[in-house]
């Protein structure tokens, strides 16, 4: 099981794709269709709920301030599971709007590097004994591996980032060169006006493009 997520895991380098093969193959796993994978914005601090199911079907949860148990969770980096109803009490933490409460419910959190970015949820609606050692086992070394290629995602994003804004650039410096090298063999109002108009249609892909210079001593502007 764990080879085979860590297999699919290998070729995702997108963060939505990332977290749908991870929920699928959990939902599968686990024989559950009650299950979310949220990630934490600690700049924002919210939690994001980019993979919810409940009874099989696909919830849309908007993002909201994290609970007391998933800030515990990401202090001590450790899972918390049992009856659902003891866990309320003890984190008092409210159900989520749209959803109903269930019998058992595990919360593991999903690590990069050294923190804690996220976490699975899965819950049972049958037994309140649903979850023990073995399972939550798996449960942290799916979500380990899955943190590593969140990562992985996140560090091609940045790294395509910088790419295409080094790339960018780069193409606004050579314009700039262009047009300043063309400019700089001119002295005519006229034909430095055309060059700086033709330069700038082509940037833009622009066929609407005005200069205008004001003349301050008749107050006219000239087109």
């Amino acid at each position: 099981i764990i080879n085979s997520v860590q297999a699919g895991l290998a070729s995702k380098l997108d963060l939505q794709a990332i977290i749908d093969l991870v929920g699928d193959k959990l939902r599968d796993i686990l024989n559950t269709d009650d299950i979310g994978i949220r990630l934490y914005d600690e700049q924002a601090d919210l939690v994001h709920y980019l993979y919810e199911f409940e009874h099989g079907e696909r919830l849309t949860i908007p993002s909201q301030k994290p609970s007391a148990m998933f800030r515990q969770i990401y202090v001590d980096r450790q899972p918390v599971f049992g009856g659902t109803a003891a866990i309320i009490k003890k984190y008092n933490v409210a159900t989520v709007p749209g959803t109903e409460q269930s019998k058992a419910i595990a919360n593991v959190p999903i690590i990069a590097g050294d923190k804690v970015i996220g976490g699975i949820s899965v819950e049972s609606f049958e037994r309140e004994d649903f979850f023990d050692e073995s399972n939550i086992r798996l449960m942290q070394t799916i979500a380990s591996s899955m943190g590593v290629a969140l990562e992985n995602a996140r560090l091609f994003d940045e790294t395509q980032r910088l790419f295409k804004q080094s790339e960018q650039r780069a193409a606004e410096l050579a314009i700039i060169n262009s047009v300043g090298e063309a400019m700089s063999k001119q002295l005519d109002v006229k034909t430095v006006t055309h060059i700086v108009g033709d330069k700038v249609r082509e940037i833009f892909n622009s066929d609407a493009v005005s200069i205008m210079l004001l003349d301050s001593a008749t107050n006219l502007i000239h087109v």
